[in-house]
């Protein structure tokens, strides 16, 4: 591929990223309009005509890196695992 194709490509590229943040935005502003419907119900999960929509609190348990860094340096670092990947990015 020669440069002003990859250029072409680039720009093409970024175009279709733009579309989906734009797209996404639009999906989000939807879903706080469901999210907001579904508070006022005073329900937590309601059926509309084939569709059951859910939003409910979920609970999750993580741990405290920084905090068992901190009390327990050495335990963390013979448990801290290194990954490596590529990154791809255009600017």
């Amino acid at each position: 591929m020669n440069t002003k194709a990859l250029e072409i490509k680039i720009k093409e590229y970024r175009e279709y990223k733009r579309m989906i943040d734009e797209t996404k935005k639009l999906a989000d502003t939807v879903a706080d309009e469901l999210k907001d419907f579904i508070e006022k119900s005073g329900e937590s999960s309601l059926i509309v005509g084939e569709y059951k929509l859910q939003y409910t609190d979920v609970t999750r348990k993580d741990l405290d890196k920084k905090r068992l860094e901190t009390e327990h340096e050495a335990l963390y670092k013979a448990y801290l695992k290194e990954t490596t990947h590529k990154r791809f990015s255009v600017t």
